[in-house]
């Protein structure tokens, strides 16, 4: 089998004006030792090529490995949120019930659940829920993908 050559003309910035002209092909020659100039530009595409690649499987690892993460983080920061919406619901309400009884300097302690930290509870814990529902959702995910 016989190679064939096409003659092309390429027009390039003369050595002394560019910096990726002709001086950096014939830099590129020297090192890679290349007969021509052709064969020199053929390595260096061939090289671009290579490199588009890479970079593209370095995005879609990244993308996975993202992926991944987010699904391991994601059950901590909900389990975090609803730890810090409970507590600041608590806190709320024991400061009501200190300020209405005028127990500035007292602090009650029992063992007896109040109705309204039972209702609280209750609301907070279906917030919480409706968020997990809704983080499940097609329509959740979608928003998250960009559609």
């Amino acid at each position: 089998m016989k190679i064939l050559h096409e003659r092309r003309v390429v027009y390039l910035d003369s050595p002394s004006t560019g910096e990726y002209g002709w001086k950096y092909i014939d830099q590129y020659m020297k090192i890679h030792g290349c007969k021509t100039r052709g064969e020199a530009l053929e390595g260096l595409l061939r090289e671009h090529q290579e490199m588009k690649n890479e970079l593209l499987g370095n995005k879609l690892l990244i993308q996975q490995i993202t992926s991944e993460v987010k699904k391991m983080i994601d059950p901590i920061r909900l389990r975090t949120g609803s730890t810090e919406r409970n507590i600041t619901l608590f806190r709320e309400l024991l400061n009501g019930f200190i300020v209405l009884h005028g127990m500035d300097d007292q602090f009650p302690v029992t063992d007896v659940q109040s109705d309204a930290i039972t209702q609280a509870d209750q609301k907070v814990s279906d917030q919480i829920k409706a968020r997990q529902v809704y983080r499940n959702s097609d329509k959740y995910k979608r928003l998250k993908r960009g559609d």
